[in-house]
């Protein structure tokens, strides 16, 4: 019987690939008499996999009774909606919970189990009975199975401990529960330790309680006093992320245990309060986000910075990192708030998602359904045909580009750390992610808890608290050779907030400047001078080379320095990060920048694969442009280039000039994407 894996970030059947893109169909929100037609819609946009949900919740109709054959229902036939799939050549997805969501009455579940949390003893009694029943049904059209074709199972769904309906259960209110049990485990039943990092006087674990920041943008609340409130804010996202967690094994196991034998996956939110996902990834064999932005990314100036930033830190995680549910469409409530979804902007969230180097993706909705509108493909297997036409275009960029078998070539890594942003001590305008992203430095994202790549620089991103086993791998990365840059926001502190500078770096001096002065910065001799506005720190830099500024007023100061550490080194630049600092810093570290636009607002990435090379181009401006990208990545290649879109076909052909420049025009919140190889001449 074939195998069904996850390897090399590829998703492998009978040792053959299977290319992760694929689409989300309802049967039972559909007529079955408009299943096959339906199919048929989405087989002629290119799509060999579709996924669906099974909702618990309509399939036991009666309390201990199911019915997944359509006897009381034909909606409920989910095994002849599996004979079809199977028998239209399709591979399937299959997410059948316990938890759906899908704007379905309790999400998915019944009444009965709704009551209790996911962890509750009777919620996992009640859980068991249904993944028995389920699986029974869709076991035998599992692909590792005689002419199965089931290749991936979603275990539960967004695992979120929802605090706003079982905060209770948990011990956040009333009588001690979980919340109580997991920090006595946490502080390894020490209260005094406890005590100590909340500033409490408790006399018992059972009386912890959580002190939590609000998590609503722009809401009034209590703001965290001192690094104990922060500790105790802290330790409560510690807590959900332990919960998730916990569910998403029982899930795991549970299923592998009823005998499911191809790869198992999570979803993740597309933000950090509810979801570790490195942890995530932990208990199963891949992790996915569900990503659903705004209309052309237009919710603020840094949603396209942040939309790509997660798929860049999901590659760094997940051993396949693919969008588990990417915006089709919208549900209804959403759609007030993003107006008509434009076919520009699918070609630029699908493409920006290529150049955060994603692996794959499901549509979420390929067809409509109830309390779902503007998907490509409607209730009755008609096309939409504007939205259609779009999605056949990049289904065909997709298979073009085969984005398992792509390197992506930077030099380049960002340290980013999930805790602090789900806590709100690190904002999405992140200066030094901004910098980078309008200097149009392509990067990769890591976090440093898990490992630090081998990339000629890392530029650390977070604040001035850090695990204290991110510390220490950010020191290894830099003995082994590596050159860490920080600027005013450096790592000094442990997770408890005691004193940690492993990673070598100083504190300053001194701080100067009640209001940002400007002034210029050599990084070294030979280097040009940078200008920068900022307030500024002063270092001793004793046995360190020092980095100064004469700055009017105040005289020659160091305001950074150059340390050696084993065969690396780190840099420290007490001043705000900038675009032409961050180039600055590239250009005297000689650290390569493989293709970078020079038109605003136009981004890229370039990727290779053989003698082939992949570029790709996103406008996140509100005009057209005229995009110039120079391509170092192609200085050596030999002969004239040839470059064919991707998304339309057109090939053309540019002269093969020893400095290789790319022009071409590009419409406003939009992308393209390029192969580019070389004739001999």
């Amino acid at each position: 019987m074939p195998k069904v894996e996850i390897k090399k970030k590829k998703l492998l059947v009978g040792g053959k690939e299977v290319p992760l893109i694929s689409g989300e169909v309802h049967y039972w929100r559909l007529n079955p008499n408009c299943w096959k037609h339906t199919l048929s819609r989405v087989k002629e946009m290119g799509l060999k996999i579709i996924s669906t949900y099974v909702p618990w919740d309509f399939h036991e109709y009666q309390r201990g009774k199911f019915d997944f054959a359509g006897k009381t229902d034909p909606t409920r036939n989910l095994k002849a909606f599996l004979d079809l799939t199977r028998k239209e050549g399709f591979w399937l997805v299959i997410r059948p919970g316990p938890y759906i969501y899908s704007e379905w009455p309790h999400d998915g579940v019944p009444a009965y189990a709704y009551k209790y949390h996911r962890l509750h003893p009777r919620f996992l009694d009640y859980a068991s009975v249904y993944l028995k029943e389920v699986t029974k049904v869709f076991k035998p059209y599992l692909a590792t199975r005689r002419g199965g074709h089931i290749i991936l199972l979603q275990a539960d769904n967004e695992i979120d401990p929802w605090p706003d309906v079982f905060g209770q259960q948990y011990g956040l209110s009333g009588p001690p529960g979980l919340f109580q049990d997991f920090i006595a485990r946490l502080y390894e039943n020490d209260l005094e330790a406890l005590n100590n990092a909340w500033g409490t006087r408790y006399a018992s674990f059972k009386e912890a309680s959580p002190f939590i920041a609000t998590m609503l943008a722009n809401a009034q609340g209590i703001p965290l006093k001192g690094d104990k409130e922060l500790k105790r804010n802290l330790d409560y996202f510690k807590f959900k992320y332990d919960y998730a967690t916990k569910v998403a094994k029982w899930n795991v196991e549970t299923y592998r245990n009823l005998g499911i034998d191809v790869p198992i996956y999570l979803n993740t939110y597309p933000f950090f309060y509810a979801h570790d996902w490195s942890r995530l990834q932990s208990v199963s064999d891949m992790v996915g986000v569900d990503l659903y932005p705004s209309n052309e990314l237009a919710e603020d100036e840094f949603e396209h910075r942040k939309f790509c930033d997660k798929i860049r830190y999901l590659s760094s995680v997940s051993h396949l990192p693919f969008i588990a549910e990417f915006q089709s469409g919208v549900w209804h409530g959403r759609h007030y708030e993003t107006s008509v979804l434009t076919p520009n902007h699918y070609r630029m969230i699908c493409l920006s998602a290529f150049l955060g180097g994603i692996k794959g993706w499901n549509w979420y909705m390929l067809v409509n359904r109830d309390n779902w509108y503007m998907s490509p493909i409607n209730e009755w297997g008609r096309t939409r045909g504007e939205l259609y036409a779009v999605f056949k275009q990049i289904v065909r960029a997709f298979h073009s580009l085969r984005p398992t078998s792509l390197e992506k070539l930077t030099e380049v890594a960002v340290t980013f750390n999930p805790l602090q942003y789900a806590a709100r001590t690190l904002s999405h305008d992140n200066p030094i992610l901004q910098a980078l992203y309008h200097g149009d430095v392509d990067y990769d994202v890591c976090d440093p808890r898990q490992a630090v790549p081998d990339k000629k620089v890392v530029f650390y991103s977070g604040n001035q608290w850090l695990d204290r086993i991110s510390h220490e791998n950010l020191r290894r990365y830099v003995e082994r050779g590596g050159t860490l840059v920080s600027f005013v926001s450096y790592p000094r502190k442990d997770e408890n907030f005691n004193p940690c500078q492993v990673t070598g770096f100083e504190d300053p001096e001194r701080i100067l400047f009640e209001f940002k002065r400007q002034f210029k910065i050599r990084l070294d001799k030979g280097q040009p001078e940078i200008q920068v506005t900022s307030s500024v720190y002063v270092f001793k830099a004793d046995g360190c080379q020092k980095i100064q500024a004469e700055i009017k007023g105040y005289g020659n100061l160091t305001v950074g320095y150059i340390k050696k550490i084993g065969k690396g080194r780190v840099i420290h630049l007490g001043v705000d990060p900038t675009p032409e600092l961050v180039l600055g810093v590239l250009r005297f570290l000689s650290v390569p920048l493989f293709a970078y636009s020079v038109t605003r607002d136009v981004k890229t990435a370039i990727f290779r694969r053989g003698a082939k090379h992949y570029l790709v181009m996103v406008n996140n401006g509100n005009e057209d442009k005229s995009g110039t990208v120079f391509l170092p990545a192609l200085e050596k290649c030999r002969g004239d280039m040839i470059v064919r879109d991707l998304i339309t076909g057109e090939k053309l052909d540019q002269t093969g000039e020893r400095r290789r420049v790319f022009n071409g025009p590009i419409n406003r919140k939009d992308g393209r994407v390029f192969e580019i190889a070389f004739r001999k001449a």
